[in-house]
């Protein structure tokens, strides 16, 4: 089975880490607007694609090196790197050698021995912009998820197109798996990518919407949880997904009663994601 994880943040790299044993063929489409942290710096300076949430996913994916995901996880501390992720620095000197997005993280997957496919949902650079009511517009990730009210339209600050090897994943997919994650940092960028959503539109893949445990800490806690959904593909103008997996029908389909440990940290639990998909796309086994 073919399946495709899109998204971004703490939520992909689980779910990644939770599908990866269901299947031979993986792919991961990354979100690439993060304007914040050792990552924002990099974009800042260096006017290229965010790369933290790459590094993340990738690392993720591997789970025979603990010493080197050690390694790339590590952080600077002090002087012109203090913050730094080396995993993030490593990403940019391959950026920097292949001159491709598409293809530094190709070369970084293969450094990790993965087998598994990470793309970027765009080669080039861009922002997540937002309209408020009274026409205002406000550029970033971070600057958008602070806002105090819903903003009337959300983009991408100018047309990027995926590669052509994302649009293939997704054309040829059997199941495509979005989020979970920040509704407008980590679902959205992907979407509002022209042809991603084409190739959405397309494709004969299941799509399934993950959703979030819990209400995020970002502007989209002003909607009530069972309206994110509708708010999203409103937003989009099309509709993205054929349907989308509640916390309680993982819980149902777990046959939990309540939330363990890990739902009140607010992650979802990377075993129960693997129940739950394993019975979901192959019934009791993979």
């Amino acid at each position: 089975m073919k399946i495709v994880c899109l998204g971004g943040g703490h939520g992909l790299a689980q779910v990644l880490k939770a599908i990866k044993p269901l299947t031979s063929e993986l792919t991961a489409i990354i979100a690439t607007t993060d304007n914040g942290g050792s990552t924002g710096r990099i974009r800042q300076s260096e006017q290229c694609v965010a790369l933290g949430d790459i590094r993340r996913c990738c690392l993720e994916l591997n789970d025979n090196n603990s010493l080197l995901q050690s390694v790339f996880e590590h952080r600077f501390s002090g002087g012109e790197l203090d913050g730094h992720s080396l995993g993030n620095l490593v990403l940019l000197g391959l950026l920097q050698l292949t001159d491709s997005t598409t293809e530094a993280v190709s070369q970084f997957n293969i450094m990790l021995g993965n087998s598994e496919t990470v793309l970027p949902m765009s080669d080039e650079p861009v922002d997540l912009i937002a309209t408020m009511r009274n026409g205002t517009t406000i550029i970033g990730e971070c600057e958008i998820d602070a806002l105090d009210e819903l903003p009337e339209y959300i983009g991408l600050t100018k047309p990027v197109l995926a590669h052509s090897k994302t649009i293939s994943a997704i054309e040829h997919a059997d199941v495509v798996l979005i989020g979970p994650g920040s509704t407008i940092s980590s679902v959205m960028p992907p979407l509002l990518v022209e042809n991603i959503a084409t190739a959405l539109k397309k494709t004969a893949a299941c799509k399934i919407f993950v959703e979030n445990i819990t209400h995020e800490n970002s502007v989209i806690s002003q909607l009530q949880q069972d309206s994110v959904l509708d708010w999203l593909q409103t937003m989009l103008g099309y509709k993205f997904c054929d349907m989308s997996l509640s916390p309680q029908a993982i819980n149902q389909i777990y046959q939990l009663q309540q939330c363990d440990e890990m739902c009140q940290q607010q992650l979802h639990n990377i075993e129960q994601l693997y129940e739950v998909f394993a019975q979901l796309l192959f019934g009791n086994s993979p």
